[in-house]
């Protein structure tokens, strides 16, 4: 049997409340062609029990202590063998069809080595609370540091990950834009996006990034908005970019066409259940496919 199309690893750290539906939205997509990989760092929750549950879909597992998220997933993407590399946050889920509509795009565009995918900010309960469309790349947009695509909307290929290194160990809250750098200024690369949705955010007040969001009271939040904040001035400095000049390049080039349909999908969308976005996580109907 092929490599698979896609690796998808899950690095994932008392995050059992929300395992079960992040490993359910990838077992149920429709395209099957993927292998998943989970690492857990040493959990003391139930996070263990629930890779257990559906080991069977699992390509390669482990629960040991790590250096954080970053070492985390270059661990998995070690392990990994598909043709095209994305993560999903264990407090995350990934969209009905997501898979698959990055699948066409592969296929129409073969020769591309990273695709970008929208984007849902779900509350706890996982209705969504805001619509992100993909832009086009911009090669505007791109100089000035601006790369549309958070980590799980974006997947790229094996090599191009290995050309420039992987992700950088030092970075806790922003080695996914450090990541999109290196694709464009080392690695000479530029996307292609897809309008469909490919991943849902869950923001809640125990996340690192939207937890200073949700509840900004809380000590731990706050001290995490001031770390987010310096490692973004710092990375804006290792590529010579200014934070003031990628907010004035992103607004003057978006596209109009995209502005709109994403109004129209906030209008659309806001409050919708997560069970129209996502395959049915039926916890008893779970597919026997490839792994």
């Amino acid at each position: 049997m092929g490599a698979p199309l896609f690796s998808i690893v899950i690095a994932n750290y008392n995050y059992g409340r929300f395992l079960e539906e992040a490993l359910l939205s990838i077992i149920n997509q429709s395209c099957q062609d993927f292998e998943l990989i989970v690492v857990d760092g040493g959990s003391t929750d139930n996070s263990v029990d629930v890779i257990l549950q559906y080991a069977h879909r699992i390509a390669w597992w482990c629960s040991e202590k790590d250096r954080g998220q970053s070492h985390a997933l270059n661990k998995g993407f070690s392990r990994a063998s598909g043709k095209y590399f994305t993560w999903l946050n264990a407090d995350d889920v990934m969209i009905k069809g997501g898979l698959a509509a990055v699948a066409r795009k592969i296929n129409q565009y073969p020769q591309c080595e990273w695709f970008i995918g929208s984007c849902y900010w779900l509350n706890e309960e996982l209705r969504v609370v805001r619509c992100f469309r993909a832009h086009r790349f911009s090669t505007i947009r791109a100089r000035w540091g601006h790369l549309s695509g958070g980590g799980p909307s974006s997947l790229f290929s094996k090599d191009l990950w290995k050309r420039v290194g992987g992700l950088d160990e030092t970075l806790y809250f922003l080695m996914d834009i450090d990541l999109w750098h290196r694709f464009y200024f080392v690695g000479r690369k530029k996307y292609i996006r897809t309008s469909s949705y490919v991943w849902g955010y869950r923001i809640h007040e125990g996340s690192k990034m939207s937890g200073s969001v949700v509840a900004p009271e809380i000590t731990e939040n706050q001290r995490n908005r001031l770390m987010a904040e310096a490692e973004l001035i710092n990375l804006f400095a290792r590529y010579g970019k200014s934070r003031r000049f990628e907010r004035i390049a992103n607004w003057c080039s978006i596209s109009l066409c995209d502005y709109l349909c994403t109004y129209l999908e906030n209008l659309r969308k806001i409050g919708c259940a997560v069970s129209t976005l996502t395959s049915d996580l039926n916890k008893n109907e779970v597919p026997d496919g490839p792994t």
